[in-house]
């Protein structure tokens, strides 16, 4: 009765906690601008007079695309919208300005992402890219001068300081996203729907993933704080939130070519492919190696291996209740309902302390136990994934959690090693 009242209460208490992960629930600033519904009230198509005609057909609108670089926020490169009027010196309106104010961590850690578009000098921004050895390049639009119009409309309205604000959402609504959507209501929708005509086979993770590839580390982490809401298939319009595949499809769209204005002579290019899971994979063998240390004859060499598996316990401690604020408390929707929670959860902790606690006392049985329960948890997971039509690309995190607890798990059989007898000797000597 005890047991089954205990899961009820689990019931209860998981399932409301479990919704509110779908919901976010922190409310966002008034007043943001929302450029899709805003152009839709721009016209791209006002008939001109010869003098309008003439001065608008002098005017370029350039995309301007910066490869990728450090730190983490631009890792996936940068877009640009570049105005040259005969006359004045060309200016960028940049999508991708945020500013460390007071409130900017707190708004960071609760999901809201509040950027604004800013208009610098183009020779300014493009001396930037260049100090920081970024590829950089700038693609012509063609334009009509009617639609040129439409486009320094919108752009003046935007730019206002009232009108300056949006909520950054990574793969919807970036700096490379404003501009896809100001290009697709010059073409009135016909670049849109052109690209989504194309199937790319490919989901919103395995298109970002290799812009991580600099780190291991952000590539290992942001992937597991990510659930299955970034897991379908995209279409290439979609794909248009990399400032890279913005430019190379309106090129392909326009069938034109873009500029390279400046060409990195130390970064190396965005790889094609990026295998998290066979790093992944490297990563759990060493952690199966420091496991390995935990059964030495030495008991230092022992006392080393329980340190560190204690600290890679606490370290995934950390990762999963990170994870676990941002599905519960926070707007960031592309963690809720991640199965990552359970895979490699809080409760990992307990391993943790079993392992401080071996330093002073056997705690063979107890470590087995918790890392067979944990290991079990994530096999239960596992199966429901695979029976069940919840799609989450996460083998990399499998492979980490099962060879994490299954190292931890045949703990219990080293007692039947030959030199166990004299690690309990050594043990019932401290």
């Amino acid at each position: 009765m005890r047991r089954a009242f205990a899961v009820l209460i689990a019931i209860l208490i998981t399932v409301p906690v479990w919704s509110a992960s779908v919901t976010g629930g922190n409310e966002v600033m008034p007043g943001l601008f929302y450029s899709e519904e805003e152009l839709s009230h721009i016209s791209f198509s006002d008939e001109l007079t010869d003098s309008e005609r003439e001065y608008y057909d002098s005017i370029d609108i350039r995309l301007i695309t910066a490869a990728p670089a450090e730190p983490v926020y631009i890792y996936f490169g940068h877009s640009g919208l570049s105005v040259s009027v005969p006359g004045t010196e060309p200016v960028v309106f940049d999508y991708g300005t945020f500013s460390f104010s007071e409130s900017f961590y707190h708004d960071f850690i609760f999901g809201l992402l509040y950027y604004s578009v800013s208009e610098t000098y183009e020779s300014w921004r493009l001396s930037e890219f260049e100090y920081e050895d970024r590829t950089t390049t700038s693609l012509l639009l063609d334009l009509t001068p009617e639609e040129k119009k439409g486009v320094l409309s919108f752009l003046s309205e935007n730019i206002k300081p009232e009108n300056r604000t949006y909520l950054y959402h990574y793969y919807k609504d970036n700096c490379a996203t404003r501009i896809r959507d100001i290009y697709n209501s010059t073409t009135d929708g016909d670049f849109r729907a052109w690209a989504e005509g194309t199937e790319t086979g490919k989901s919103y993770r395995e298109w970002s993933t290799p812009y991580m590839s600099p780190s291991l580390f952000f590539a290992f982490f942001l992937n597991y704080l990510q659930g299955p809401s970034i897991d379908e298939p995209v279409t290439l319009y979609d794909a248009c939130f990399l400032p890279d595949v913005l430019e190379s499809t309106i090129s392909e769209y326009e069938g034109m070519d873009p500029e390279i204005l400046y060409e990195t002579k130390t970064r190396e290019p965005v790889p094609e492919d990026y295998n998290l899971w066979i790093r992944s994979l490297a990563i759990g063998a060493v952690i199966v190696i420091l496991s390995s240390l935990t059964y030495s004859k030495r008991i230092w060499i022992r006392r080393t291996g329980d340190v560190l598996m204690a600290l890679t316990y606490l370290a995934f401690t950390v990762m999963s209740s990170i994870l676990v604020f941002m599905m519960f408390f926070t707007n960031h929707d592309v963690t809720y309902m991640n199965i990552n929670a359970l895979i490699i959860s809080p409760f990992v902790i307990i391993p943790a302390v079993q392992h401080l606690m071996a330093l002073r006392k056997e705690m063979r049985r107890a470590i087995t136990l918790s890392s067979s329960i944990l290991l079990s948890v994530a096999l239960i997971a596992l199966i429901l994934q695979i029976v069940t039509p919840f799609n989450q690309q996460n083998a990399s995190f499998y492979t980490v959690a099962f060879m994490l607890y299954g190292a931890d798990a045949v703990r219990g059989l080293s007692g039947y090693l030959p030199f166990r007898r004299q690690q309990d000797r050594d043990a019932q000597d401290l």
